[in-house]
């Protein structure tokens, strides 16, 4: 570092040429005059041409320091400023990756599902509308995020229950438990559940939508399905067994028409296929032997000519 240093009157004017080439101000020691000096200090420099040397150099100074603490402060708000927009790129990254592994589990959850359902439509021989009604509701249920704590197999096996009662082609507890292997308890229970969370219309089931199916499940002949067709319609015109369920009526009108036509099917067999237990079948029964003489009229006699009043086994 080279210095110079100039003498004034009052003041020492170094210069260093050092990093920021500035120039310091040391207040001139006080000296005892110098015998050879007195003679010049007769004479002394001019003050004006002094000052405004002096004001200059001053000057000079400030403006470097200004420049200085501008360059930091630029330095540093340009620092602050650049920090914000990264940190909010960040966090936009990570929400979208979250969002994205959000979608991909709801579609690996989808897949799986549907693929059940597609599976248990087939094996009971569904139409395509049942299918497509279920996939539906189970698109619901994901979506709505209902399926936490819910057993999975329960959710598809309501969901097929449900589309199935929704397209006027009811099946029965027993016959979604029998294809699905879940308890009937637990599809009973998510089946209230899923009715109340999506307000979904839960249809309606009556002994009129089970009996071709049972009859045809149980290898009935036509004649006794049309008789306990008949038999249906009149224990509903007669209130016979008001309050009794659905599965039970058509049970026990399909235990009495069988018998009545001569083609008899024992009432734990009808149980089995109905999905109601045998006692329940042969209390609904009673009713009906009670009441018998005026459900089955001629019409019924004639369906086939072993029908019979005296075919038809005590309670």
């Amino acid at each position: 570092m080279a210095t110079t240093t100039k003498l004034t009157t009052d003041y020492l004017i170094t210069s260093s040429s050092t990093s920021s080439g500035s120039s310091l101000l040391t207040p001139m020691p006080s000296l005892p005059p110098s015998p050879h000096h007195a003679a010049s200090l007769t004479h002394p420099p001019n003050s004006a041409h002094l000052g405004a040397r002096l004001l200059m150099t001053a000057a000079t100074l400030t403006t470097q320091q200004d420049e200085s603490s501008h360059s930091d402060s630029s330095t540093t708000s340009s620092t602050s400023t650049t920090k914000p927009p990264l940190m909010l790129r960040s966090r936009s990254r990570s929400s979208s990756s979250s969002s994205r592994a959000v979608i991909q589990r709801q579609e690996r959850n989808l897949t799986r599902a549907f693929t059940e359902i597609s599976l248990m439509c087939q094996t009971m021989d569904l139409p395509r509308s049942i299918n497509e009604a279920s996939r539906e509701l189970y698109r619901l249920v994901e979506e709505g995020n209902l399926h936490r704590g819910k057993n999975i197999d329960a959710l598809i096996a309501t969901c097929i229950f449900l589309a199935c009662r929704q397209k006027g082609v009811p099946r029965t507890f027993k016959e979604i438990c029998a294809l699905t292997r879940v308890p009937r308890k637990d599809i009973g229970r998510t089946f209230k559940y899923l009715k109340e969370k999506l307000g979904a219309d839960a249809g309606s089931m009556s002994s009129d939508d089970l009996m071709a199916r049972f009859c045809a499940n149980l290898s009935l002949l036509e004649k006794a399905q049309e008789c306990a067709v008949m038999l249906n319609k009149r224990a509903k015109e007669r209130d016979t067994l008001a309050g009794k369920s659905p599965v039970s009526v058509a049970g026990a009108c399909i235990y009495m028409a069988s018998h009545l036509v001569g083609q008899p099917r024992d009432a734990r067999v009808i149980s089995h296929v109905a999905g109601v237990s045998e006692v329940t079948i042969k209390n609904s029964y009673k009713l009906l032997h009670k009441d018998r003489a005026l459900l089955i009229g001629p019409e019924m006699l004639e369906t086939d000519p072993m029908a019979s009043l005296d075919n038809l086994p005590l309670p």
